[in-house]
C-alpha cells in the first residue's frame, strides 16, 4: 500500500520527539511511506512575494483553522497531485488540527476511487472547535485520536467504526535513566514545554518552598517562534532555559532531574511527561482525564485543580522519600515501556488494513 503522509515540521521538536519517531515504526514492507513535512508557517510556499502571502494567508484560514498555514495549503497540493498520479492508496494528516483543510472535501463526490483520508487530531476536545472546520471532519474515512477524552469530540461526526484511539508513542531506546548516580543536591524539579503549561502555578508553587534551598525548578522552554514569556524569570529557585536545546541537551536534563513537576491547563498526550517516564522520573502533573491514561493516579502524584500548596506539600513529601521515589521511577519506565512506538504503530496498521479492505470492497 502506499501511504502519503503529511507531516508539521516543528522547529523545536528534536529527533526522538513525539511523532518524529513514526515513521520508521511502521512496516515498510507493508506500506510504502512518502513523507511530506510541512514547515509551521509559510516558508515552502511557492509564492515568495510578502505581500501577496499577507494577503493569501487570511484567505485559507476563512474556514477558521488558524492553525492551517500556507505551507499547509502547498502540502495540500502536492497531495493531490500525487492522488491524480494515482500513486496513494491512503493520505495520512499526521496533525489534522494543522494541514487537513480542501483535499476532503474536493474528493467528497468521487469516493469510489479517491484514496482514504484520515488524520490524527492532537488538541483537547475543549480547543478542537475553534482549530477545525467540522465539515472536513465528516468527510474523513477515519480519525484517530490520541486520548479517550477527545472522542465525544468526533461521535456527533462521524461513525464509532471511523474513530480510533491509539495513544501517543516513544522511544525508550533513546530516552531512558542514566546509568551515573544522581547527586544527592540539589532536588530538581523540571518543567519542560510551553503549550498548555500553567507557568503561574509554577511560580506560586516554587515562591511557598523558596525557603528550602535545596530544591530547584529547572524549566525549559522554547516556542514555535523562539523564546517564550513565561513570567518565571527573577525568581531565585527557577532555572529558565529559554533558547532551544538539541536532543542530546535534553535527555542529559531528563536524566539529572528527580522530578517531572507539570502543572497544566489541559492536556490530551504530553511529549514531556511521556519522556520524562522514558527516563524513569517519578511523576507531579495536574489530575486530568488524559493525564491518568498516560500516567495512572497509583503510579504519579496527581494534584486536582493545580492547587499550589498541594503542590508544594508533594515537592516537600517527596524530597524525603527516595524510596517512594525510586518506586514510582520504575513505574513510570515501566509504562513508557509499554507506550514504546513498537508497541503502538501496530494500531496504525490496523487502521491502514481496515481503510484498504473498505477500497477494496467499494
Amino acid at each position: 500500500m502506499n501511504i502519503h503522509l503529511i507531516r508539521t515540521l516543528y522547529p523545536h521538536w528534536g529527533a526522538h520527539t513525539g511523532f518524529n519517531s513514526f515513521r520508521k515504526h511502521i512496516d515498510s514492507e507493508q506500506y510504502q511511506i512518502q513523507e511530506y513535512l510541512t514547515p509551521d508557517g509559510d516558508g515552502d510556499f511557492f509564492i515568495r512575494n510578502r505581500a501577496a502571502r499577507e494577503m493569501l494567508r487570511p484567505w485559507v484560514q476563512r474556514n477558521k483553522m488558524p492553525f492551517y498555514k500556507l505551507a499547509d495549503l502547498t502540502a495540500e497540493m502536492r497531495a493531490l497531485q500525487q492522488c491524480w498520479a494515482g500513486n496513494v492508496d491512503i493520505v495520512h494528516y499526521l496533525d489534522g488540527e494543522h494541514s487537513a483543510q480542501y483535499l476532503p472535501l474536493l474528493f467528497r463526490r468521487d469516493k469510489k476511487s479517491r484514496p482514504k483520508i484520515v488524520a490524527n487530531f492532537h488538541q483537547p476536545a475543549a480547543l478542537l472547535p475553534s482549530l477545525v472546520d467540522q465539515r472536513v471532519i465528516s468527510k474523513l474515512d477515519a480519525v484517530v485520536l490520541i486520548s479517550p477524552a477527545q472522542v465525544a469530540f468526533f461521535e456527533p461526526l462521524l461513525s464509532p467504526e471511523k474513530i480510533t484511539v491509539a495513544l501517543s508513542g516513544i522511544e525508550t531506546d533513546y530516552f531512558k535513566p542514566s546509568n551515573k548516580p544522581k547527586s544527592a543536591s540539589p532536588f530538581k524539579c523540571i518543567t519542560v514545554g510551553h503549550w498548555l503549561r500553567d507557568f503561574e502555578t509554577v511560580r506560586q508553587v516554587a515562591r511557598q518552598v523558596e525557603s528550602c534551598r535545596e530544591i530547584e525548578f529547572h524549566v525549559i522552554v522554547s516556542g514555535r517562534s523562539g523564546p517564550q514569556q513565561t513570567g518565571l524569570e527573577n525568581n531565585p529557585n527557577i532555572i529558565l532555559q529559554r533558547e532551544h536545546i538539541d536532543d542530546n541537551a535534553l535527555l542529559k536534563c531528563y536524566q539529572a532531574a528527580d522530578l517531572l513537576f507539570l502543572p497544566l491547563t489541559d492536556a490530551t498526550a504530553n511529549n514531556a511527561l511521556l519522556e520524562a517516564m522514558a527516563c524513569g522520573l517519578p511523576i507531579l502533573a495536574t489530575h486530568l482525564p488524559s493525564i491518568q491514561t498516560y500516567a495512572p493516579e497509583q503510579d504519579a502524584i496527581l494534584i486536582q485543580g493545580n492547587d499550589p500548596e498541594r503542590f508544594a506539600e508533594a515537592i516537600l513529601y517527596l524530597t524525603q522519600q527516595p524510596e517512594m521515589r525510586s518506586r514510582m521511577g520504575q513505574a513510570s519506565r515501566a509504562r513508557a515501556e509499554e507506550l514504546n512506538w513498537r508497541n503502538i504503530a501496530p494500531l496504525y496498521q490496523s487502521v491502514y488494513a481496515k481503510l484498504a479492505n473498505a477500497k477494496g470492497t467499494s
